[in-house]
């Protein structure tokens, strides 16, 4: 019970819970954001890849920053007063968690863009002794035809051309084709694959309509050049010029939606006699013409059509992106930084034992009851705005986070002063083995790498979880419970964690951390339905609550006091920043086209390499380096048994405290 209600410990407690609540409102829903706004998944993956990049400058920044602003500021005396180094640790603290705040809220502002898919409206092609058209759907009804200045030059490929009588209502031209490709005979209106290319040779109905052919084929005039069309071709390649049709007075399109183009320069498709003979009765009016259709006119090399297919976009896409991308990679920062002050200042308030113990897992256990509580209310108070659903997340992350900043303010009594450095002088009480055991570089970068790789599994997951829950038919509840079900059972394994981790060893955890990852992919891979991606995410604690805390822990031993924010910004660089990063491009590769079916592909192969760097840290750690690595029994200091003669008794002037510091399992060496 002394620690539950330790006074000084409990405004610690609350910011920690402030700070995890705000950042379990609010990332669940980041990448629904993205896709509500209108980017595309592709413009969405390309953020989550770069703004991880960018935060590390937070960490990097300002770990040092404090480090270097703390020398000479911390309460050396044991006095009542506050430190000036606690003073400045929970300023800069609070000033991150504020622009967090901001910086996400002002993600709202972003303006909407709308684009929709591209539809290729039907193309067909008539001409007459008069001269060449182009008539194209207009997109929607209602809308403009395209138009340009002056004339346009390109490409039209034809086929199946037959003669025919025009008439005013189009009813003709429009009229399935009776000499057709296999990839025509389809509905003329409003049809996306009307226009395929022809793989096959043009057949007829029956033979006297190619014996016709044979004999007065369709003549296609153009600049004095023609193009005689035989059937057996697949296709006919006019060059041609399309002139844009005037504006009408209302801005409203031709009867039936069609726009139709006229071809420039002189052009015609004359009629033989005795064809026209055969297409009307004795006396019937007829305006003889050639129809042709038009093959792929907008996949055409050189095709005059090739940018005209239909798009229907609301807004700006590109300053939606980029107003977007500068806010989200400038939020991002914040948050980052705020999480290893954070980290530091549990590291310190706690004050870690002799043995190696402080408490900093009990205060993470606590900040993660919010973590586990809030994600889910965000998701069902938005589920109640349907008009704007993501508005309660992000006021509920500014909240909290403001909360979390005036704790920090106005509470001048947490303690953060600046480590004592006795601990590392020669004369401090374990300065021997404490000096001894460490090993900064080395074993620092080695660390840092496996936690690299750790941030990158976590990121392959919960980068694009969100999606994968609503293309599951999720509610948006069910992606904050996403969130909850990896924290709820986190907290009690906090709250037992460091005496697990001194006793299992930070090595073993890690290795457990990447058999679970496997674990996670195999079974997200198989799932069908959003009871496997829970079932899943129970596993978090194992990945990431267990696995994050002891690459703190293994920092917080590897790093001198004296760099305590810089060594706890080390694991959330590696972590949140830079495996992130890896971990969001890795399962970005999943094809845009099928995005479900994909992102399980990448997962498996995720699963594989977390499965394989299981395999080797374990095959590296206990045959390599454990049994090179392990401290050899010694005995307690000389200095420290200089007062005891040959039986262990006093010699009458001192009398030494007997600490061994845990035998074999001293820090930096057999446990860790």
């Amino acid at each position: 019970m002394k620690q539950l209600i330790n006074k000084n410990l409990i405004t610690l407690k609350c910011v920690l819970f402030c700070f995890l609540s705000g950042i379990g409102c609010i990332f669940p829903f980041l990448p629904l954001h993205m896709l509500a706004i209108g980017l595309d998944r592709g413009e969405a993956r390309l953020i989550s890849v770069v703004a991880p990049c960018i935060a590390l400058l937070g960490p990097a920044i300002l770990g040092p920053l404090i480090d270097k602003l703390s020398v000479g500021r911390g309460s050396t005396g044991g006095g009542a007063g506050p430190s000036g180094s606690g003073k400045l640790l929970r300023v800069i603290t609070a000033i991150c968690l504020i622009l967090s705040a901001l910086f996400y809220t002002l993600l709202l502002a972003v303006p909407y863009t709308e684009r929709h898919e591209a539809r290729r409206p039907q193309v067909l092609f008539m001409c007459d002794a008069d001269g060449g058209y182009v008539m194209q759907e207009v997109c929607t009804e209602g809308m403009r035809c395209n138009r340009w200045d002056g004339e346009k030059s390109g490409v039209l490929a034809v086929s199946a051309c037959e003669y025919g009588c025009a008439d005013e209502n189009m009813t003709w031209v429009t009229r399935p084709f009776t000499t057709t490709s296999t990839s025509t005979t389809l509905s003329p209106m409003y049809n996306s694959v009307a226009n395929a290319t022809s793989t096959v040779p043009p057949e007829t109905d029956d033979g006297d309509d190619e014996e016709t052919f044979e004999i007065k084929p369709p003549h296609l005039c153009y600049n004095g050049n023609c193009l005689v069309y035989m059937q057996h071709a697949a296709r006919l390649r006019v060059p041609l010029s399309l002139i844009a049709p005037q504006p009408p007075e209302d801005n409203s399109t031709v009867e039936n939606n069609w726009c139709t183009y006229r071809t420039g320069g002189a052009s015609k498709c004359v009629v033989p006699p005795e064809r026209l003979a055969g297409l009307v009765a004795e006396g019937e009016a007829c305006r003889a013409a050639v129809r042709c259709q038009v093959l792929d006119p907008y996949d055409e090399p050189g095709g005059v059509l090739a940018d005209a297919e239909c798009r229907l976009v609301l807004g700006d896409p590109g300053y939606t992106f980029w107003t977007y991308f500068v806010i989200r990679v400038l939020a991002d920062i914040w948050p980052t930084a705020g999480l290893a002050l954070l980290g530091a200042a549990c590291v310190i308030a706690t004050r870690e034992t002799s043995l190696g113990r402080g408490d900093v897992g009990r205060q993470m256990a606590f900040g993660t009851l919010g973590l586990a509580i809030f994600p889910p209310l965000a998701g069902l108070a938005s589920s109640q705005m349907p008009d704007t659903p993501y508005l309660v997340p992000f006021l509920m992350h500014a909240i909290f986070m403001i909360i979390g900043a005036i704790i920090l303010l106005v509470d001048t009594h947490m303690p953060l002063s600046t480590p004592e450095w006795w601990w590392h002088t020669s004369t401090g009480v374990l300065a021997m083995p404490m000096n001894t055991v460490r090993r900064y570089g080395a074993e620092t970068a080695a660390v840092f790498a496996v936690v690299v790789l750790l941030g990158t599994m976590w990121s392959g997951i919960d980068t694009y979880l969100p999606w994968t829950v609503v293309e599951l038919n999720g509610t948006w509840v069910e992606v904050g419970l996403t969130r909850s079900l990896g924290a709820l059972p986190a907290a009690p394994a906090l709250w037992w964690a460091e005496a697990l981790v001194d006793y299992i060893g930070h090595s073993n955890v890690f290795i457990t951390a990447f058999t679970f990852y496997c674990l996670r992919y195999t079974g997200l891979a198989s799932s069908s339905s959003y009871a496997g991606v829970a079932a899943c995410q129970l596993l978090e604690v194992f990945t990431l609550g267990l696995a994050w805390l002891t690459a703190v822990l293994y920092f917080r031993h590897l790093v001198p006091r004296r760099y305590t924010a810089s060594g706890q910004a080390l694991p959330v660089v590696a972590h949140f920043c830079i495996g992130r990063c890896i971990g969001a491009a890795a399962g970005g590769l999943a094809a845009l086209e099928a995005p479900l079916a994909a992102q399980r592909g990448a997962w498996r192969a995720l699963g594989v390499a977390a499965l394989l760097a299981a395999a080797a840290y374990l095959a590296l750690y206990h045959l390599v380096l454990a049994p090179r690595c392990a401290a050899p029994a010694q005995p307690p200091p000389h200095h420290l048994l200089q007062g005891l003669n040959a039986n262990g008794g006093s010699n009458g002037n001192y009398s030494p405290m007997r600490v061994y510091h845990e035998e074999r399992s001293r820090k930096g060496h057999f446990r860790y």
